[in-house]
């Protein structure tokens, strides 16, 4: 068997494709959280790391959120989404189809996730693979921040045949 019926499998996910399926909690981003992402990444400048030079260079008044800082709260807002578990035995992050940062998000605002369930494909007999469309949005701005293709595999509860 190379696949099976998505809606027979997992029909509670089946039934939330192409849907909205949740919005996060808000979640502020101050310099301090912005810091301690640039020490542990790497990822530090003055456009991220000083507000008074951030100022003077740039046209965003003072420092930005890193993209990927942004990125890397997906899991955080996913958390409470409530997704059907019927089936699931676990859940692995697969990585991005697309991720495009989209606009500069100032240090200090608040962001938070939205989701959409984009599909869900059988892989194999006992695996799957979900398309969650992750918007963030920044508190403010019109625009999204970030958008993203974010693939879960999952591993399905093996299904009992007489």
């Amino acid at each position: 068997m190379t696949g099976f019926d998505i809606a027979t499998r997992l029909p509670g996910l089946a039934a939330l494709r192409g849907r909205e399926i949740g919005v996060s909690d808000w979640k502020a981003i101050d310099q301090a959280d912005v810091d301690a992402f640039s020490a542990l990444t790497g990822d530090a400048g003055p456009i991220h790391n000083d507000p008074g030079e951030a100022a003077r260079i740039s046209p965003f008044g003072g420092t930005i959120v890193q993209g990927f800082l942004m990125l890397s709260c997906l899991t955080g807002f996913a958390k409470n989404l409530g997704l059907p578990q019927e089936g699931v035995a676990f859940r692995l992050n697969y990585g991005f189809d697309r991720v495009r940062i989209i606009t500069p998000v100032p240090t200090g605002t608040r962001i938070r996730g939205r989701f959409r369930l984009g599909g869900v494909e059988a892989r194999g007999e006992n695996a799957a693979l979900m398309t969650l469309e992750a918007t963030v949005e920044a508190e403010g701005l019109e625009s999204p921040a970030l958008v993203a293709d974010w693939l879960a595999y999952l591993q399905l509860v093996p299904e009992v045949r007489p």
